[in-house]
This record gives structure tokens, C-alpha cells and sequence, in this order.
């Protein structure tokens, strides 16, 4: 496997260097978003107090809670006395943040997932190059082996980026999938709480 990397030539340490970024984003992401599920014990519970008029055990309930679910409750809930427009407002900030931080080096897996087969393409018509250009040089008759010893390994760097752009950007799709599920959750529980908290008719 060694002896593969360096007969790729130096674009496998880009290669390299966007393999390990991919690992690494794919590892942090993945436990940035444990716990981010909508645990639908706790969204009956908060709603149970609030049916009740015991807003205070219902935001005591939120902010013990997980999950940007939770974080949406705290905010309506903490500034359910202030109008309507006022808890929407504070609602969609920390939506808009809650969103951002799982946003975070996303695009950084999308970037590396297009470029890595470019580099791998690059790699290989720069080895085929070489190849071409030590069989003009020979005066005598050709060996085809020598050409295709040149021809395979210029292909390393073509399967490298496969290997490494292929899997960026299918954890790119599901993590932005994950992402867009958790702002619909969020857009929905926000409403159906706001609807519920109601919020006064005159401004604060």
C-alpha cells in the first residue's frame, strides 16, 4: 500500500491530507449531532405543563432538556410574556444558530468531495504525460510493458480521489439531510409552542 502512495507521485499528499480532514469532519460531526433526535417524551411533557398554565415547571422542564427542540422551547418560553413578534424574533436567532453551529465544516466535506477526483485526474494526465514522453525518448523498439508500467501507475491518483471525494460527499448529502430535518422540527415545535405560549397584544 505504501509503495502504491509514492508511485502515485506528490498529488497523493493532498490526497492524503483531504482523506484525513474527511475522517476528521465525518468524527466530530457525527457526535455534534448525537442527541439532536426529537424526544417526543419531553415534547409531551413541556406541552403538559404549559396545558396547565405551569410555565415556569415547563421551562424548568426545556432547559433540562437536549436537542435543539429544546433550546427553541427555552427561548419561547422564557420570552412568552413579550409579544408575539418579539418571541418569533428570539425563536428564529437561536434557530438561525442552532443551525449554523450543525452547519459547521460541511462545506468543508463537499469542497474536498469535488476536488479530490480533479486532483486525482490531474495526477493521472501528469503521469500519463511522463509515460508518453520516456517512450518517445527511447530511440529503440518499443516495449509495450514499459508503457503500460507508465500508464498504471499515472491511474493511482485517479482511484485515490475516487476513494476520497466519493465518501465526502455522500456524508456531506446525509448530514445535510440531518441538518434540514432538524430545522423542519425546529420550524414545526417552534409554531405549534408559539401557538400554545400565545404572547401579549401590546408591546413590552
Amino acid at each position: 500500500m505504501i509503495d502504491l502512495f509514492y508511485k502515485g507521485g506528490p498529488l497523493m499528499y493532498p490526497l492524503l491530507l483531504g482523506s484525513v480532514l474527511v475522517i476528521a469532519i465525518v468524527i466530530e460531526r457525527g457526535f455534534h449531532f448525537i442527541g439532536t433526535g426529537v424526544n417526543r417524551k419531553f415534547i409531551e411533557t413541556v406541552k403538559e405543563h404549559i396545558r396547565r398554565g405551569e410555565f415556569e415547571k415547563a421551562l424548568k422542564t426545556a432547559e433540562e432538556g437536549r436537542g435543539p427542540v429544546a433550546l427553541i422551547y427555552q427561548e419561547a418560553l422564557k420570552f412568552r410574556e413579550y409579544t408575539q413578534d418579539v418571541i418569533e424574533n428570539e425563536i428564529s436567532i437561536r434557530g438561525d444558530q442552532v443551525l449554523h453551529s450543525l452547519s459547521k465544516n460541511l462545506h468543508l466535506l463537499e469542497l474536498i468531495g469535488k476536488i479530490a477526483p480533479m486532483i486525482g485526474l490531474l495526477g493521472t494526465v501528469m503521469g500519463m504525460v511522463d509515460a508518453f514522453h520516456e517512450v518517445a525518448s527511447v530511440k529503440n523498439l518499443v516495449d509495450p510493458s514499459l508503457l503500460a508500467s507508465g500508464i498504471w501507475e499515472a491511474l493511482i491518483t485517479t482511484v485515490a480521489g475516487l476513494f476520497v471525494g466519493i465518501p465526502a460527499l455522500v456524508f456531506h448529502h446525509l448530514y445535510m439531510m440531518k441538518v434540514k430535518t432538524i430545522a423542519f422540527f425546529m420550524k414545526h415545535y417552534g409554531e405549534e409552542i408559539l401557538s400554545m405560549t400565545g404572547g401579549r397584544s401590546d408591546r413590552v
